[in-house]
């Protein structure tokens, strides 16, 4: 095979990709008429173009989720910290109103009089009981996500509808790199390594669910990972594209 005396694994794999195999080897001939020369390269090239939008249109999809996860993390984060903020004060407020009451009552009255310490139990009830409530601050959205990229990468063996067949060739592919690891695999082993418990894998690999800020955060990340996996095999195609200019 021609490809294999003149090129790298790594191009190959996208020629693979790319459905041009049998069109380079036929660029190869050394005695090829110019105008059918030019025929096979007009094709390749197209093929390359349509990929190259192909990948960029997959990842502004990727991005917008991505953007989408930040922004709703965000807004419940501002939420959590003003209610943590009015808890604070309130709590703070309480204090001083039971000091200043009680101060008042033993002022007003030096005999025996029970009230300070009714106002002092009073006060302290309501102070643990505000702080209680900043430590169990929790608050939640309902996102649903029916089409879940993160789910069809990590568990779907066949092609997503919306993953063009090119790129997910290449995506899954042990063939492009030294390691003989697909990219796919090189994401996956990063996924896993975030030790999530069961309810957040659930959601985050489901139709969707009630989702926290932190596990907002972990979709953005995720997101942001896969979208750096398949700008990866922008690069390779640039690679390939480069390789094939050279050819005289």
């Amino acid at each position: 095979m021609k490809l294999q005396e003149n090129f790298d694994d790594k191009f190959i794999d996208m020629a693979i990709a790319l459905n041009v195999v049998d069109d380079l080897e036929n660029y190869l001939i050394e005695d090829l008429e110019r105008i059918e020369k030019l025929e096979l390269k007009t094709r390749i090239f197209g093929k390359i173009m349509k990929m190259d939008i192909e990948l960029h249109s997959l990842m502004s999809a990727i991005d917008c989720e991505e953007e989408k996860a930040e922004q709703i993390a965000s807004f419940l984060e501002k939420e959590l910290r003003k209610k943590e903020r009015n808890l604070t004060v309130a709590a703070i407020i309480t204090g001083a109103i039971v000091g200043v009451g009680t101060g008042f009552i033993l002022a007003a009255d030096n005999s025996r009089n029970d009230w300070p310490e009714y106002i002092g139990i009073a006060g302290g009830l309501t102070e643990v009981f505000l702080g209680l409530s900043i430590l169990r601050l929790d608050k939640r959205v309902a996102i649903r996500h029916s089409k879940n990229i993160l789910r069809d990468v990590y568990e779907s063996e066949d092609r997503p509808a919306y993953f063009p067949p090119s790129t997910w060739y290449y995506f899954n592919s042990k063939n492009n790199n030294n390691q003989e690891v697909s990219l796919k695999d090189q994401l996956l082993e990063r996924w896993e390594a975030y030790n999530m418990n069961d309810e957040g894998v659930a959601i985050l690999f489901s139709d969707g669910g009630e989702y926290s800020p932190e596990l907002l955060k972990s979709r953005s990340e995720m997101l942001d990972q896969l979208e750096s996996q398949i700008s990866l095999i922008s690069k390779d195609l640039l690679y390939f594209l480069n390789k094939i200019e050279a050819i005289n």
